[in-house]
């Protein structure tokens, strides 16, 4: 019987291994593949879970279509509870990158955080204010003296919502209270019990809502509609000055990881994300149900990701924003007192990398995720 090697490929025979090694009556040995050692970095995650394909952009995708490893990156995604977590641990060397909200970034830059925003994925506002539609207060005004739950005690939805506030002309400290929930299920439970009056949230934890049937009002009262800037991906001052090849590295595979969410088939980006993170399926759920809470999910995240003006006319540049957006977000924080100083909009993002990111194969990125099966 004819003995076999197995390899990552397949199986090679000995026969096979050998032929076109007789060159001028001579045997070449061949030489041992050369292995290709990936570089470990880690990005700190301002959420404590991953659970769904929507925010598949710096995670599911880029490790389940290679983008990280063609890049020769081993990328490791720890989740946290709030944006404040996640700064706190990129300023003391223990992540490379963080990825959260940008008011996250707005409000660590104005507290001395050394960090810069240099990809904008998800540039249209998504955080709204949720009610229950039936038995809720009528108007955003009405939330006063009221209870707010909030995703954490820290971070950008928490530090958004009190800006909101200021902006009515409240007191954010005093005239609310806040709760911590998280968002999931048990966000929607404190709801339903009466345990707070309201939710503050993004779009993909609302769109979860819905599918189990709860019906709720949501406010996004100005300027909200008008800031930009809304979840990016930032590294730390040093590594930018010292490491920009790293920056360029992670930038370039997560702005193919954009291309390709923009073009594949929904239903397989899901597919990819349970294969990457299969304990992100909530126990106790049929296929059927954790189907319809991605889909929903995701067809709450995509408008707002700008991905016609972005990927497919390419009208506006992967990754970028505008300093208008993002000047307007910065605003709303200083009036509120969230920062102390209203800085520079290239205090909070760089533009170095746009070119990496943009020049890239977008039209073959295209073609390839719209065939992509998981």
């Amino acid at each position: 019987m004819r003995r076999s090697i197995t390899t990552r490929g397949g199986r090679l025979s000995r026969r096979t291994l050998f032929a076109g090694a007789l060159v001028a009556g001579t045997i070449v040995l061949a030489k041992p593949a050369l292995v290709q050692v990936r570089r470990k970095v880690k990005i700190a995650f301002g959420v404590p879970t991953m659970d769904s394909a929507d925010g598949g952009f710096f995670s599911s995708l880029p490790i389940g279509a290679g983008f990280y490893a063609d890049e020769g990156l081993d990328v490791e995604i720890l989740t946290l509870n709030g944006a404040g977590v996640a700064m706190n641990m990129l300023a003391a060397g223990q992540v490379d990158f963080t990825t959260h909200g940008g008011a996250g970034v707005l409000a660590g830059v104005g507290q001395g955080v050394p960090l810069k925003a240099f990809i904008v994925q998800v540039p249209n506002n998504f955080y709204a204010i949720g009610v229950d539609a039936a038995t809720g207060v009528p108007r955003v005004e009405d939330l006063k003296g009221k209870t707010i739950g909030v995703p954490a005690l820290g971070g950008s939805p928490f530090v958004m919502l009190k800006a909101v506030f200021g902006q009515l002309g409240w007191d954010p400290n005093k005239d609310v209270t806040y709760q911590a929930v998280g968002v999931g299920m048990p966000a929607l439970d404190a709801l339903r019990r009466g345990r707070v009056d309201a939710l503050m949230a993004w779009d993909a934890p609302f769109a979860t809502f819905a599918a189990y049937g709860a019906d709720l009002r949501l406010f996004k009262p100005e300027p909200l509609p008008q800031v930009g800037f809304t979840h990016t991906t930032n590294a730390s001052l040093a590594i930018i000055e010292k490491d920009p090849g790293l920056v360029a590295a992670m930038a370039r595979a997560l702005a193919r990881s954009l291309v390709f969410m923009a073009a594949a088939p929904r239903e397989e980006l899901s597919k990819l994300h349970f294969k990457v993170y299969p304990e992100s399926r909530s126990p106790g759920l049929s296929d059927e149900m954790i189907a319809k809470i991605d889909k929903m999910r995701m067809a709450a995240r995509l408008p707002q990701m700008r991905f016609q003006e972005r990927v497919f006319t390419r009208a506006e540049k992967i990754g970028d924003e505008t300093d208008a957006r993002i000047a307007v977000g910065r605003d709303l924080l200083f009036a509120a007192g969230e920062i102390k100083e209203a800085l520079p909009v290239e205090r909070y993002f760089t533009r170095q990398f746009l070119d990496d990111m943009n020049k890239i194969d977008v039209d073959g990125l295209i073609a390839k995720a719209k065939a992509f099966t998981a």
